[in-house]
């Protein structure tokens, strides 16, 4: 893991209470290229290549609307007991995946994720 994916996730780790896992992942093979696990309960490898198909799925949607020149912000996926943060770089190709405990602040989560995003977009592109 590059560096600078480690100082960002380990960013994160220090500034989100129930943080579960986050790693950067390729979307076309849904390998990670860095990880950080904190519950070793979570399976992040599948997590993290699901995913990726997730966002591959809403890039086809987007695109067969017409609205190629759009790009993915982040999405935010609530469940019952976890909520999940994806984050494509700009070009696509990597996203970074977030899971932490629903108790977890949303928007503390989504400010870190935000804030550690251009570190990683740059080691990875």
């Amino acid at each position: 893991m590059s560096g600078k994916v480690e100082k960002a996730f380990e960013v994160a780790k220090k500034e989100i209470t129930g943080l579960k896992a986050i790693s950067a992942v390729e979307v076309e093979s849904g390998l990670s290229h860095g990880s950080l696990i904190v519950d070793e309960k979570f399976d992040l490898d599948a997590a993290s290549a699901y995913n990726a198909e997730v966002i591959k799925a809403k890039i086809k949607a987007k695109n067969a609307m017409g609205m190629q020149k759009e790009k993915i912000d982040l999405m935010i996926i609530e469940l019952t007991s976890q909520i999940h943060l994806i984050q494509p770089t700009d070009d696509e190709k990597y996203i970074i995946y977030m899971a932490a405990d629903k108790s977890s602040n949303v928007g503390m989560v989504r400010k870190v994720m935000k804030s550690i995003s251009g570190e990683v977009q740059s080691a990875l592109t």
